[in-house]
């Protein structure tokens, strides 16, 4: 139960810093990667459900496999979102 509460509280993280990305006007200067963040933090929130689903779900398709694979293509998001917004921000004019 902690690594989902983690992953909730991740997802939300992501988001919330998009938000306030938008409310402080520094989103236009890199729209894609920010794009990217608020995709890693869907995708997080995404594991971190699946994290909360009860384990007898079947044999091959555990949550916590899915759990795994969501949460893995959420921090390949995330680093590719980080290094759009800090290409644009601050190398691009």
């Amino acid at each position: 139960m902690l690594l989902a509460n983690g992953l909730l509280d991740l997802g939300i993280a992501f988001l919330l810093a998009v938000a306030l990305a938008e409310w402080a006007k520094v989103r236009r200067k890199s729209e894609r990667g920010f794009n990217w963040l608020a995709t890693a933090g869907i995708w997080f929130l995404f594991a971190g459900t699946f994290a909360q689903l009860p384990s007898a779900i079947g044999v091959y398709l555990t949550p916590l496999f899915l759990a795994e694979i969501f949460s893995g293509v959420a921090w390949i998001f995330a680093i590719l979102g980080t290094l759009f917004v800090g290409y644009e921000t601050l190398l691009e004019k």
